[in-house]
């Protein structure tokens, strides 16, 4: 019998594009395939457009609160490995899945019980000629890390398999067995670099974590950190904020001195062009995108200070107004 997949699709305010996802995930043509959908909180209706659009061929687990990308993803998580899952499928509300997906993804988990994670190429959702993202590579300057293919148009040298630094989580498939042994998504991050921090806590428990670039799976990307959608994650502060606690938490001392280096570098540069997009309007005139340089630096220079700090996310910035547990 094919292994028992659950796939997780944690979701905040984003019905219409979970809605769509979820149909792709329910053509699939994998036969043991549990979809599971955490709502995060939502206010604009999901949990019951999403019942009343699929009714019990899916699980829908609703949280009072937001609980970030890794917190959401933990509630599906423990939900399936409570219920016997092999494998955990993360999959993004802003994704589709091919239908033969799963079965591809699973084919090369269960080609080597050491490979605890698998990884895909990431499509744009709408030019699906150029890559969303590829694989992670773990840098430590100027920021932690470093998304290879991001932007770039797709082609055959992104189309191979090999053991990689970390996998994008959207579209990444999860060994539980591994899971039970090196611990679930780290809270604490609530957003961004938690895929990182989880590869790297597989490798270093004897788990690979394996890139298999023949395989595809859409993604939009972007919608929770749009600061024009009504609810979205402060993307520039939560990169900030990670890269610390992630430093703190994973590197060495060579890693740390370089990463304080790279990052103070690159950030004195942006700041330069931020504080002459603010002083010196004229200075961006044939850049409508520079007056956004400012808040972009403000905000991460805040999630810097709360990384050093160790200090949790302010909760009206993640819109659970208070500082109530989820």
């Amino acid at each position: 019998m094919a292994p028992l997949v659950s796939v997780i699709v944690p979701t905040w305010n984003r019905k219409d594009d979970v809605v769509v996802c979820v149909a792709a995930l329910l053509k699939s043509d994998y036969q043991n395939l549990r979809v599971v959908v955490v709502d995060n909180g939502s206010i604009d209706g999901t949990s019951e457009v999403l019942q009343e659009r699929f009714g019990e061929s899916i699980v829908v687990l609703r949280n009072r609160q937001n609980r970030g990308y890794a917190g959401g993803n933990n509630v599906g998580i423990r939900w399936a490995i409570e219920r016997g899952a092999k494998y955990v499928l993360l999959v993004n509300n802003d994704a589709l899945a091919p239908e033969s997906f799963v079965s591809s993804m699973v084919a090369v988990a269960e080609s080597d019980p050491a490979i605890g994670a698998v990884g895909c190429r990431n499509l744009e959702l709408e030019d699906t000629t150029r890559l969303w993202g590829a694989y992670g590579a773990l840098t430590y300057g100027p920021f932690v890390v470093r998304m290879e293919g991001q932007g770039r148009l797709d082609g055959e040298e992104w189309r191979l398999r090999k053991d990689v630094d970390w996998v994008i989580g959207n579209g990444s498939l999860w060994r539980c067995a591994g899971i039970e042994k090196v611990g679930l998504l780290d809270e604490d991050l609530f957003a961004y670099h938690d895929d990182v921090d989880w590869s790297l806590r597989f490798q270093r428990s004897g788990f690979r974590t394996y890139y298999a670039g023949d395989i595809a799976i859409l993604h939009r990307g972007g919608g929770s950190s749009n600061p024009r959608e009504e609810h979205f994650f402060p993307l520039p502060y939560f990169l900030g904020r990670n890269g610390i606690l992630f430093v703190r938490k994973h590197a060495n001392l060579a890693d740390k001195l370089r990463y304080l280096f790279w990052s103070n570098s690159a950030m004195s540069l942006r700041w330069s062009r931020a504080v002459a997009s603010r002083v010196l309007p004229f200075v961006d005139e044939r850049d409508r995108e520079g007056r956004r340089h400012w808040d972009w630096e403000v905000s991460y220079a805040r999630g810097v200070i709360d990384g050093w700090r160790g200090k949790s996310p302010d909760p009206a910035l993640v819109g659970n107004g208070s500082s109530e547990p989820a």
